[in-house]
């Protein structure tokens, strides 16, 4: 009897090995890019819907989206596109990222890792597009945003041609993905970099109190944001600061109140000081001019 139990055992743990082997297999077979990875998925819900565009809106939106994007770059959160006319950038969520890559994470048991790793994507996902609802409704002029589609629902019917990274052609129904449409930002280093080359020191001065201003809006406003890098999560349109990067924004009615970022100006833009020091040193003391403005208890920035 004690051995049929065990032989019972060794079958079901060697089929469960089985069925691990091939789910793993299955979810990792390839690195490439395939239209499955922007796929959304996840069920359309009240919480993400975004107010209909207006007629002005909608054909500007169409204009964009008929071009064809390139491959540019990819983040932890997004594979990134850039228009033909350069002028536009288009993110994709990366849905594995936001939602279980197996069968098993259905399997609602405490000890279970892939149920877990639901749990965690879950709440990811819901922080993420919170983030990009918030971004949207609330800074869209500070983000630089045109659209922003969360659900898995039939808004725009329009079809986008892509490339990947290893040139080849996909056609995607941009309603059956989660994705936002940016206009594109120039880095700040850069642009600092190239207005210095050219001589222009003013210029270069009103990026530098364009990024402080940008700061101070956000921090007044409640924004709160647990990657404020300014080397690759901010950037500039038309000079003038923007946050690109808005997957882990939200707004915290308290921060409103108590003006508590004053005292993260600093840490926020310590590199910012370092790298200026270093490369652009007659700049330094713009720098610290906005920064001690900005820190003032009647800051009027």
């Amino acid at each position: 009897m004690l051995r049929k139990i065990y032989v019972g055992l060794a079958l079901c743990l060697f089929f469960i090995s089985i069925f691990l082997g091939i789910d793993r297999f299955a979810h990792h077979k390839s690195h490439r890019f395939s239209l499955d990875k922007i796929t959304a998925t996840h069920r359309s819900s009240y919480d993400w819907d975004i107010p209909p565009l207006s007629e002005e809106q909608q054909s500007e939106l169409h204009q964009i989206l008929s071009q064809k994007f390139t491959y540019y770059s990819k983040g932890s959160q997004a594979y990134v596109f850039i228009s033909e006319d350069k002028k536009y950038i288009l993110k994709f969520l990366k849905q594995q990222k936001l939602c279980p890559n197996s069968w098993l994470s259905a399997i609602p048991l405490s000890f279970n890792p892939y149920y877990q790793e639901r749990l965690f994507k879950q709440k990811k996902r819901n922080s993420t597009f919170s983030a990009c609802k918030t971004a949207y409704q609330e800074l869209k002029d500070q983000t630089g945003l045109i659209y922003v589609h969360i659900n898995n629902a039939p808004d725009l019917r329009q079809k986008v041609t892509i490339w990947d990274k290893n040139g080849q052609q996909h056609t995607v129904d941009i309603d059956q993905t989660s994705f936002y449409v940016q206009k594109r930002a120039q880095l700040i280093y850069s642009r600092i970099s190239e207005l210095m080359h050219n001589k222009d020191i003013d210029g270069a001065k009103r990026v530098i109190s364009s990024v402080f201003s940008l700061i101070d809006y956000l921090g007044k406003n409640g924004v709160v944001d647990n990657d404020p890098i300014l080397r690759k999560n901010f950037g500039l349109i038309d000079d003038v600061a923007v946050q690109i990067d808005i997957g882990k924004l939200r707004i915290d009615p308290l921060r409103r109140q108590n003006l508590s970022y004053k005292k993260e100006v600093a840490s926020i833009t310590h590199s910012f000081k370092i790298w200026l020091e270093k490369n652009y040193p007659e700049l330094s003391a713009h720098y610290q001019d906005c920064l001690d403005k900005i820190c003032s208890v009647n800051s009027t920035y």
